[in-house]
């Protein structure tokens, strides 16, 4: 397996378990596990800061992958969708640094102290984030096939 294969199963793989691991934050907020919600976030958005790394350096080395489809299918199909994951993406690391910001410093006082601090835009943040987080995550596996199985360049 070469290099630029190998950066990128790790950059999926790395976006991957932050995924699955800030489900299980969002599970344990809403059973109210303060403790456990806020260790299970900031795991994942470290994860999610070495995904950074890792799909920076893979740009950095080997610049953006080519579509191997037509012209056509191009404007059609995937500029479109990848436009779609970069709006997402983005959308996602700001609400989410952001969101990270809120939680680190309203919520260490715990759950009665995140309540005396207005927790509601931490928990409003946090409802559209697993949305913009999932489409992130639908839309990078989408572009990943188009651009590796059902369109590859030659």
């Amino acid at each position: 397996m070469d290099l630029k294969t190998l950066l990128w199963f790790g950059v999926l793989a790395c976006i991957t378990v932050a995924y699955v691991i800030a489900l299980a934050g969002v599970r344990s907020a809403k059973r109210h596990e303060v403790a456990y919600h806020s260790r299970r976030m900031i795991v994942a958005c470290t994860i999610v800061g070495m995904w950074l790394v890792a799909y920076v350096s893979k740009q950095a080395l080997f610049g953006r992958e080519r579509f191997g489809g037509t012209t056509e299918q191009y404007w059609r199909f995937y500029a479109p969708l990848f436009s779609l994951h970069m709006l997402l993406a983005v959308t996602t690391i700001g609400l989410g640094s952001f969101n990270l910001y809120k939680g680190l410093t309203r919520l260490r006082y715990g759950s009665v102290g995140a309540m005396a601090a207005g927790v509601t835009l931490h928990r409003k943040l946090g409802k559209v984030l697993v949305w913009t987080f999932s489409g992130t995550m639908l839309t990078a596996y989408l572009v990943y096939l188009m651009l590796f199985r059902w369109f590859p360049a030659s």
